[in-house]
């Protein structure tokens, strides 16, 4: 990466600058507590000043309407971003922890999924004519029309920096909307670059985009969600975060999107092919260092082939290589703090008291005394209702939970959660894994090797995990209003 600093200051209206109150605060490197940067501490007068220039943007420009123009600029934006992806990739590295071997889907093919909504630009049906009808003798032509929100407020996690930011801040951009991106106190940098981009390579107007950072989530989130300007909030994150966000919006009728956690099942069938199930399973356990809202967490293993199981995730897991996210070996890297790094082990420790056995892991590990580490690790016999069942742990956690009897059954493991983001389902017999996957409560399902993630499948939540959807045409449309317009007909 270049040497020179990255950028952390405030990005509002146009300009890069200070926090009113001249505060900032450090960026730390998950991998050896190394600060990266200083990142500008926003407050809440900040907020006022990028929601009052992001209210008068949305109502005084021509930038809902202009369809072109915005097309324009959004192609502009993915152009830099490809420039630039190799940055973007050493800040991931640097303030998430996020392994090099893990960035190509949280950068590259992000931005070249860009392309579907850059289309639905132009392509989508802005305006629609329902033609004549009658009621109670008046004639009358109908038209119903897609407007933008107004002032979207996108507010996003710390493990997949880029990837959320790029979503809510194009996909707001791109549906006409102002966006103010609140980014997570660990992950500032990459709001910053993003900026950046926007700044130096697009002719999209000061107004439109404005970046947050701030050491305390909750002052500028509250003081985001209490501004009655911002109409949308658009949000990633925890379900107990998520709930705060759509209470608050409440006061004044207020849309938000909210995708929140998971605690997704992976159903072993007993005509699973084992080697792929299990090698699958982990690589989608053990993604991100296990810090994925979408990935599979929860092993449900029929009985028959339950020790089979259990032997190839002890190979797997045992063997799995962890450490310097800079080393394209390595699968599992750093936790991306102290606090984070004690949830997970009190949320095993607590676990094993309770039954569970430790397969692999089940430990801190070490890098020469720096950093945040945990072993990757497998629990086996599990049970469906307990702590570690139930909880989203965010680490490199795989729980193993037999089931006896049928489909029926592994059905009702699974769906035995308040979450419902993503589900798996392994079995040789695809109608079988279909007839499975059909009934399983969840956002998104997965069969044998295959993967939801694409620009043009909606991607939402069951439950707890979350309210609305993204990507798609039916993620396009959250960010807008539908307004039915009658004419007399003649």
């Amino acid at each position: 990466m270049d040497t020179t600093q990255p950028e952390g200051r405030l990005f509002i209206d146009g300009e890069f600058r200070e926090a009113k109150s001249g505060r900032r605060y450090p960026v730390i490197n998950p991998a050896d507590e190394s600060v990266i940067a200083q990142a500008a501490d926003a407050g809440t007068e900040d907020v006022d000043d990028a929601v009052t220039a992001a209210r008068r943007f949305a109502d005084t420009s021509g930038w809902g309407t202009d369809h072109e123009f915005r097309k324009h600029c959004m192609v502009q934006l993915q152009n830099g971003l490809r420039a630039r992806a190799s940055e973007f990739e050493e800040l991931l590295i640097a303030e998430a922890g996020v392994v090099r071997s893990n960035l190509a889907t949280h950068v590259r093919f992000m931005i070249e999924g860009m392309d579907f909504f850059n289309n639905l630009i132009t392509s989508f049906p802005w305006e629609e004519d329902l033609g004549p009808y009658e009621v109670l003798g008046t004639h009358s032509e109908r038209q119903v029309r897609y407007e933008p929100y107004g002032v979207v407020g996108a507010i996003t996690p710390w493990n997949a920096p880029f990837m959320t930011a790029i979503w809510k801040v194009h996909h707001g951009l791109a549906t006409g909307n102002a966006v103010i991106l609140k980014s997570a106190p660990d992950t500032p940098l990459t709001a910053a670059l993003l900026a950046e981009v926007i700044r130096d390579s697009t002719d999209i107007p000061a107004g439109a985009f404005h970046a947050l950072s701030s050491a305390d989530k909750g002052i500028v989130g509250d003081a985001m969600t209490a501004d009655q300007r911002i109409d949308l909030f658009h949000f990633t994150g925890s379900p107990g975060v998520g709930q705060r966000i759509a209470e608050r919006a409440a006061n004044g009728i207020r849309h938000t999107v909210l995708e929140l956690g998971g605690k997704s099942a992976n159903i072993i069938l007993p005509d699973a092919d084992l080697d792929m199930a299990c090698g699958l399973g982990v690589a989608m356990c053990m993604a991100n260092s296990g810090q994925g809202c979408a990935l599979a967490t929860r092993m449900v293993v029929h009985s028959d082939v339950y020790d089979q199981v259990l032997k190839r995730l002890e190979a797997f897991v045992g063997n799995l290589p962890w450490g310097d996210p800079n080393d394209p070996a390595n699968v599992v890297g750093p936790i991306i703090r102290e606090d984070q790094l004690e949830r997970i082990e009190g949320l095993v420790d607590r676990a094993r008291a309770e039954g569970a056995r430790v397969l692999v892991g089940g430990e801190r590990g070490d890098r020469n005394g720096r950093g945040f580490w945990y072993r990757p690790t497998v629990l086996v016999d599990v049970d469906e209702n307990s702590e570690i069942a139930q909880t989203e742990v965010f680490g490199p956690v795989l729980s193993v939970i037999r089931y006896e009897g049928d489909d029926d059954e592994a059905v009702r493991v699974a769906n035995n959660s308040r979450y419902g983001l993503s589900a798996y389902v392994q079995s040789a017999d695809e109608d079988r894994a279909w007839a499975v996957a059909r009934r399983l409560r969840a956002g998104t399902v997965n069969i044998n090797n295959s993967f939801y993630l694409s620009p043009d499948a909606p991607f939402g939540g069951y439950g707890i995990s979350g309210d609305g959807v993204e990507h798609g045409v039916a993620g396009f449309r959250e960010y807008l209003r539908i307004k039915s317009i009658a004419s007399p007909s003649h």
